[in-house]
């Protein structure tokens, strides 16, 4: 595929008529778009965080309940942990990988997809307290909508709210189990124990959604003005059943899908799971399952219905440009809806084999969808944030935004956010193609969690398919790319008869500041500005109104009043620091975070060469993206949600008696007349015994795996170590051999994702090669 890209890009440069005239160098745009995750996450964040103007936020999620629930995202441009959006975006990105991994890879973004996938993966689990208790939300849309403030800053309420066996909410336990089925799917290769730990919570969780069944807005009824389900929730029980089917292969999940699907429904039933044409969606995940029930199954009837939905969606309407659009839908996001309708015509198209004339079909028409959002559009605009010079700068969000653009009368909003969100997909143009780069725009200008989701994943097939062309540096290098290159430090500090003059030049801004000095002058007052800490040594801050410092030379002015009349200021040890501040709105008290900001001493007045960082200077921001010292994303280690089994000597480990080994610090996963089982590669005992050799292998070794190849009175054999074992069937649930094929191997575990189903049953791969799995799975 690589070497595709190379002849593309080579003839393009050869013959000017083929020079592609809009991005599509899909790979590029993959990395921006895992930028935008690392901007939305909540709670501590890594050492090697991108995101240079991100700090830790929200670090007493779930205090108000007793529960920890940091880490997560943040829904959109405001401060809520809205699960319901979240579980739905974090599956598309999980399917993504597992389909598309190749994609990744090529792009060089395969570490960052796992890191985002598992940073929602360990807050899920985090939010699963119970077995029939899992929490949906942290903070309040009603109350967090009425404040402007970054996450950092938040100090007003956010609640934390949860569903239960007597308030139960199936669509988002459903949703959050799929997430976690295909999470676990998605790190099944790469850290097997942190996969079972993933499958657990999810098939726990998938029961509570599915035994109790109720709709989640009436436990949290902050939710029903935000993320209402409108769909209902069978649409959630089909989509996860399909999910931990293809995680497991257990047949109760097949027909768990089966009933729903399969059912009856009236014609007035809006919320049956019935027919859909329209896009998947955090609310709709219909589509999904119409894709996915024909990938892992196989049946005809499950083909026939995703060639009929794919057909449907190339059948609707388009702007006058080219961008698909829903009447219904589209006016609130529209590139978001173009993407979501591509991204499952993608999923098929991946499926089917080449030779089948409709792939190229489907694959044109995402490509077409992504090429839109690319530029390729009326507007002329790349609607990805920071991805060209000419991609919006203005989007809804308060972080990124790094100024007071709120219900305040006084504050002073800048034209353009300070900070880049870079990757973030703008909501997009409307039926006209028509599209206004400004921050109250909502319908155009609102980014959130799932309006990246299907079209990162639209991306990642671009690139499998060997059609990304890397974009030339002309198209690369603007004034807001990635990283951001360090600031020229130009800040100016005048005494003016009773007022101070602060600015700053050069480029360089700062969305809030604040003013450091010794004098012994007595200050009584100010005006325009708030004292956070009194003199001697004086630390003046901005108030709403003062506001930003845009790097234009514009003045912020500190009027101030002395104990006397008299107006002899000197200061000393000047210093500004730029940001590590935020102004109170309303009745809220100011916050002073030093640690999030950049302090700068003024000498003489200050201005180029005037202006010394007190910081360690690096070519951009963050210093590690410039240096190399941190390369790729360290993996992050969850806390285990259970306390671990007390550790135990290997010697009083029942396990070992059976020929297997033991891993107290594993998640249970099976209970037998033996003891508790872990899983980490292959089956491990938990704990000591109080058991005998119940169930023993006999005077035969035990095999580590479930592969049978012979049977007879005594049981199932295998073959380990160039010797046969016994096959302990309480492990492997077999009563040997019994896959039946002859010319393939049978799988070593019913937990293989199902990748074919024929007359011989069900089919995975394995050591690259089919298997074929055991009839008792």
């Amino acid at each position: 595929m690589k070497f595709q890209n190379i002849i593309t890009l080579l003839s393009a440069l050869a013959a000017p008529m083929a020079v592609v005239a809009k991005s599509q160098d899909y790979a590029r745009h993959i990395e921006l778009s895992l930028l935008f995750y690392e901007a939305q996450r909540s709670g501590k964040l890594p050492e090697n965080n991108r995101i240079y103007w991100r700090h830790d936020s929200l670090l007493d999620a779930g205090a108000d309940n007793g529960v920890d629930l940091t880490g997560g995202y943040y829904d959109a441009g405001d401060n809520v942990k809205f699960n319901f959006p979240a579980a739905a975006t974090l599956t598309l990105l999980a399917w993504s990988g597992i389909d598309y991994a190749q994609g990744y890879k090529e792009a060089g973004q395969w570490d960052y997809l796992l890191d985002a996938v598992r940073w929602g993966a360990d807050y899920f689990m985090k939010c699963h307290t119970g077995k029939n208790e899992l929490y949906v939300q942290v903070g309040s849309g009603r109350v967090d909508h009425g404040y402007w403030y970054p996450p950092e800053y938040v100090n007003y309420d956010h609640p934390s709210f949860k569903i239960t066996a007597s308030a139960p909410g199936s669509e988002v336990a459903g949703d959050t189990a799929s997430f976690l089925a295909a999470a676990s799917i998605l790190f099944k290769d790469v850290d097997s124990s942190y996969s079972q730990k993933c499958l657990k919570h999810a098939k726990e969780i998938y029961d509570f959604a599915d035994t109790y069944r109720g709709e989640y807005t009436k436990a949290v009824e902050d939710a029903q003005q935000f993320y209402a389900n409108w769909s209902g929730f069978l649409d959630e029980l089909a989509f996860g059943a399909l999910w931990l089917y293809r995680a497991t292969g257990d047949e109760s999940y097949h027909n768990k899908f089966k009933k729903i699907a399969d059912d009856s429904y009236g014609e007035q039933d809006t919320k049956a799971y019935g027919i859909c044409t329209g896009p998947i969606s955090w609310d709709d995940k219909r589509p999904g399952s119409y894709i996915l029930a024909a990938m892992i199954t196989g049946e005809e009837k499950r083909l026939q219905q995703a060639y009929w939905y794919c057909d449907e969606v190339l059948t609707q309407p388009k702007t006058p440009g080219g961008l698909w659009y829903n009447d219904n839908l589209s006016k609130w996001g529209s590139n978001r809806y173009a993407s979501n309708a591509a991204a499952m015509l993608g999923m098929f198209a991946n499926y089917l084999p080449k030779s089948d004339p409709k792939r190229s079909k489907y694959i044109d028409f995402v490509k077409s969808q992504t090429n839109y959002i690319l530029g390729d559009n009326p507007a002329k605009v790349n609607y990805v944030v920071g991805a060209e010079a000419n991609s919006p700068k203005a989007v809804h969000h308060r972080g990124s935004s790094g100024t007071y653009d709120s219900q305040d009368n006084n504050a002073k909003p800048t034209d353009y956010n300070i900070y880049t969100l870079w990757g973030a997909l703008a909501g997009g143009p409307g039926k006209s193609d028509d599209y206004s780069d400004t921050r109250k725009n909502y319908e155009m200008n609102e980014v959130a969690l799932d309006y990246n989701a299907a079209f990162q994943m639209n991306l990642a097939l671009l690139v499998k398919e060997g059609l990304s062309v890397p974009d030339p540096d002309s198209v690369k290098n603007h004034d807001r790319s990635f990283p951001k290159k360090a600031e020229t430090p130009d800040i100016s500090v005048t005494l003016k008869g009773d007022k101070i003059d602060i600015s700053t030049g050069s480029g360089m801004q700062c969305s809030s500041w604040c003013l450091e000095f010794t004098s012994d002058f007595k200050i009584e007052i100010v005006h325009h500005s708030l004292i956070h800490q009194n003199g001697p040594n004086y630390i003046i801050c901005n108030q709403r109104e003062t506001n930003f410092l845009d790097g234009a030379g514009t003045p912020q002015t500190i009027q101030y009043q002395g104990s006397t009349h008299d107006n002899n200021l000197e200061m000393s040890d000047v210093v500004v620091m730029c940001n590590g501040w935020h102004a109170p709105q309303s009745s809220q008290k100011p916050t002073y975070k030093p640690e999030n900001g950049r302090r700068y001493k003024i000498v003489n007045g200050g201005g180029v060469g005037n202006t010394i960082p007190l910081f360690e200077e690096t070519a951009c921001w963050p210093g590690f993206l410039c240096d190399g010292s941190v390369p790729t994303p360290t993996p992050y280690t969850p806390e285990d949600p259970e306390d671990p089994e007390d550790p135990v000597d290997n010697d009083d480990c029942f396990a070992i008696k059976l020929g297997y080994k033991c891993c107290n610090n594993e998640a249970v996963v099976l209970v037998d007349n033996d003891g508790k089982w872990g899983y980490n590669g292959d089956w491990c005992g938990i704990g000591g015994s109080s058991k005998t050799n119940e169930e023993s292998c006999g005077n035969a070794p035990c095999c580590s795996h479930c592969n049978g190849i012979y049977h007879d009175n005594d049981g199932d054999w295998g073959v380990e170590n160039n010797q046969w074992c016994l096959i302990k069937s309480s492990k492997c649930n077999v009563n040997n051999n019994k896959c039946k094929s002859t010319s393939y191997p049978c799988c070593s575990s019913c937990n293989l994702p199902v990748y074919s189903t024929d007359s011989d049953g069900k089919w995975s791969i394995e050591n690259n090669n089919w298997c074929n799995f055991n009839t008792n799975c």
